[in-house]
């Protein structure tokens, strides 16, 4: 649903553009004219649109999504991104859309978007008695709009703000989950007819069973959505999470404190790359009466030289369509791919009384654009020799004395011996046209 919301957002926001001009009864024609127009635009990206009605300043119609490969194209188009199996998913999926026109003296126009249908992966399928009263319950709650976004674009036609109502539901009818949701809000930015950015932030959102068989928790959200380019690969993204937990009683229980994490996005002559940060305060894992604690965490990536074609044509594909699936990924590593792990690292570990300190590895890994995947499925070893790869691992002292507690453990360290430097022991592993060495020792 939150794929589905986004993707509405952005569809309502991108046909609500237009043109200031003064006059009330004037500017309500044209916004109208505006909206109808790029309505009956999306019939032929996908979409269907019926039970249309129309009043005085106001308008109410249906969308639905019945041709998942052009509405996953036209949404990619506009700078959202997607991919057909998602879109496959929701497809027969319907949305009410009631619109305001001059709706106060923020908004050319107001939207309340909400489904009203569920997708026919779950209407049309053979589902056991249980899932059928999910579902029909499921039902009975969008009957009642408990699923609601609502969108304001202003009187320039260059921005949006909005919100989802408020969500205390439970969601099966013998109370067995309670889904809450607090205070999600977003505002946005439009800019030559597409989405540019989008702020978004939420207090609080709970999923809660009866028995307290599972619980997850997520406490003060933030993002924002920055367009930086001429295509859908010029972004940047950012997240940030107070603290979020999910617990299943007697199993485990996790908690992370200060999640952040950014994305960035680029493409330069055809070739697409990515970089990405994730760090946290701290990791909190129980399972059973085993605590482990990670302090500090940090993990950087990023990839390049993807071929854009190639990851545009890899999101509309059939997935089942192996041998066209194999075309595509080859011309997606047509021009070599580089990975890169500049720095994942955690500084301190607490593993029940113990305390420790942590690790940090990095790596580079390369894979050569004479890589013929079809070949593989043959000779596995092929790939050997089409990628060279460099992993630097440092873990202290006592960390690596826990781990030589392990029998697992034991056997590679007793095949594989560290360096030891700075009282730290040291792992450098090398793979260079088809040899294997650690450490400056040949291992294949």
């Amino acid at each position: 649903m939150k794929k589905l919301g986004l993707a509405l957002l952005s569809v309502i926001a991108i046909a609500a553009i237009y043109y200031y001009t003064s006059g009330s009864a004037q500017l309500t024609i044209q916004m109208k004219e505006q909206v109808d127009a790029e309505i009956a635009s999306l019939q032929t990206q996908g979409f269907s649109v019926e039970g249309k009605e129309i009043s005085e300043g106001k308008e109410h119609f249906v969308i639905s999504i019945e041709e998942p490969s052009k509405v996953t194209s036209y949404l990619n188009t506009q700078g959202l991104q997607t991919t057909l199996e998602d879109m496959e998913t929701l497809k027969g999926t319907k949305v009410g859309i009631d619109v305001a026109y001059l709706a106060d003296a923020y908004s050319a126009a107001s939207f309340d978007i909400y489904p009203v249908a569920l997708p026919l992966a779950l209407t049309s399928a053979s589902l056991s008695d249980d899932d059928k009263k999910a579902v029909d319950f499921l039902q009975k709650l969008i009957d009642k709009k408990a699923f609601l976004l609502h969108v304001d674009v202003n009187k320039l036609g260059n921005g949006f703000k909005g919100y989802v109502k408020d969500i205390q539901e439970v969601i099966d009818d013998e109370g067995k989950l309670t889904v809450t949701m607090k205070d999600l809000k977003f505002t946005g930015d439009l800019k030559d007819d597409k989405l540019s950015s989008v702020k978004q932030t939420l207090k609080s959102f709970t999923l809660e069973s009866e028995d307290e068989i599972i619980a997850m928790k997520i406490n003060n959200l933030t993002s924002n959505y920055a367009l930086t380019g001429a295509t859908q690969y010029d972004y940047t993204t950012d997240y940030a999470i107070e603290d979020i937990s999910v617990n299943a009683k007697d199993e485990f229980d996790l908690r992370v404190a200060n999640l952040t994490m950014d994305t960035s996005s680029k493409e330069t002559n055809g070739l697409a790359s990515v970089t990405a940060s994730t760090k946290a305060d701290t990791v909190h894992f129980t399972e059973g009466q085993k605590l482990t604690l990670l302090k500090t965490l940090s993990f950087d990536m990023s990839a390049n030289n993807f071929d854009m074609e190639a990851l545009e044509k890899l999101e509309t594909i059939d997935p089942e369509n192996e041998e066209e699936l194999m075309k595509v990924l080859q011309a997606l590593i047509s021009h070599g791919i580089d990975f890169e792990i500049p720095n994942f690292s955690v500084k301190d570990i607490e593993m029940d009384t113990q305390k420790l300190d942590g690790f940090k590895l990095t790596s580079k890994f390369e894979i050569d654009k004479s890589l013929d995947l079809a070949s593989l499925e043959q000779n596995p070893m092929a790939a050997i020799g089409a990628m060279n790869a460099d992993v630097d691992l440092t873990l202290s002292s006592q960390l690596f004395g826990l781990l030589a507690q392990h029998p697992q453990a034991v056997m590679v360290m007793m095949l594989i011996q560290p360096k030891d430097v700075n009282g730290q022991k040291v792992y450098k592993v090398e793979l260079k046209n088809g040899k294997l060495s650690v450490n400056g020792k040949p291992i294949m």
